[in-house]
């Protein structure tokens, strides 16, 4: 009967033992199968993938060739551009300097227009008289007085015409040698004339000193403005910066305050004392040389003419101021030292005559 029992319990587990297993290897099966299909497929999309990468890679490597190219031609047109910026620089500052020297030919062209016509009517009236003097000649002491007095002025006039007029002055002297009782008495003119000059040059030594006290009192106690002679020597970093023509803002006041006290002492300065404003640019013996200047004296004289152009500003007359550069060659210490250095760059204003 145990026998039997056992017997049966074999044959029962068996079969859903074999069942067990024909699942298990149904399901391995199928998982062996999705496994196989799935690595086919992402194998196929593994080469896509790899396909396009390697067309990217492609149009990668034509990029930064392109990219290579635009860079060298970009640097080439950063050349042209540097080389055509440092050209226009260079034309600019021909354009400043041609436009600077056509104002400066514009402003000496009216002097000098004025001048001629000054000449051309001097000459004419010299003429005129000297023509009548050599008709009148005859009658000379009967005009006595009348001749004495054109004399004097045709004297006055070839001094300050000078060698402008030499024609006029050989027949001035010819007509020297044809009367000696005339020469006598030009002679005795130019004695007369000279004591005249030496009373103007007195009268204007008197405002000179009227303007030195005026100029000192309105700079007031400044240990670095020096009074020299006849003249007021100012350093120039009052006025500009090193190397440069543009006047300072404590510059422009002092200025301001030159002409302020110039414009009183000319009016009380009588027309007939022709008396000028000259200033004067000097810099040290360190040589100079930048986009605006190539030298010390044209630094020198920018400055000076700088001057001139503020102090007409300020209401000062242009016929009555002179600028004037001197560059280094002018020194108060002939030293090679800083101190003398800076002792050597100035700005000299004096109020003197023609």
């Amino acid at each position: 009967m145990r026998t039997s029992r056992k017997n049966l319990y074999e044959i029962n587990i068996w079969p859903g033992f074999v069942d067990v297993l024909g699942t298990l290897l149904i399901v391995t099966i199928f998982t062996v199968l999705i496994s196989t299909v799935t690595q086919i497929y992402f194998n196929d999309q593994l080469e896509i993938k790899r396909g396009e990468i390697s067309s990217l890679d492609i149009q990668i490597t034509n990029l930064a060739n392109q990219l290579n190219l635009l860079n060298i031609e970009k640097k080439k047109i950063e050349k042209k551009f540097a080389k055509l910026t440092l050209q226009y620089k260079d034309l600019d500052q021909q354009k400043n300097n041609l436009s600077e020297d056509l104002s400066k030919s514009k402003y000496n062209l009216k002097i000098k227009d004025k001048e001629l016509n000054q000449i051309i009517d001097e000459r004419s009236n010299l003429l005129g008289k000297i023509q009548k003097q050599n008709e009148n000649l005859s009658n000379l002491s009967e005009l006595k007085k009348k001749n004495d007095l054109e004399i004097f002025e045709l004297n006055r006039n070839v001094e300050k015409l000078n060698k402008r007029l030499e024609e006029l002055s050989k027949l001035l002297v010819s007509a020297e040698e044809q009367d000696k009782k005339n020469k006598v008495k030009i002679e005795n003119l130019g004695k007369k004339l000279n004591q005249a000059l030496a009373g103007k040059l007195q009268e204007l030594s008197e405002y000179q000193s009227i303007f030195f006290k005026k100029i000192k009192k309105a700079l007031g106690d400044r240990k670095d403005i020096k009074v020299q002679g006849d003249r007021f020597i100012f350093p120039s970093e009052i006025f500009f910066e090193s190397g440069s023509d543009i006047i300072q803002v404590e510059g422009v006041k002092k200025l301001s305050e030159i002409a302020k006290s110039l414009k009183e002492i000319s009016e009380k300065i009588p027309s007939k004392i022709d008396w000028v404003l000259r200033i004067d640019g000097h810099t040290d013996k360190v040589p100079i040389y930048n986009e605006k200047f190539n030298s010390n004296w044209h630094l020198s004289s920018s400055r000076a003419i700088n001057i001139v152009k503020l102090l007409v500003e300020n209401g000062i007359s242009p016929n009555r101021l002179v600028a004037a550069g001197f560059g280094e060659h002018s020194p108060l210490i002939n030293e090679e030292n800083e101190d003398a250095y800076r002792k050597n760059r100035r700005i000299e204003i004096k109020l003197t005559g023609r």
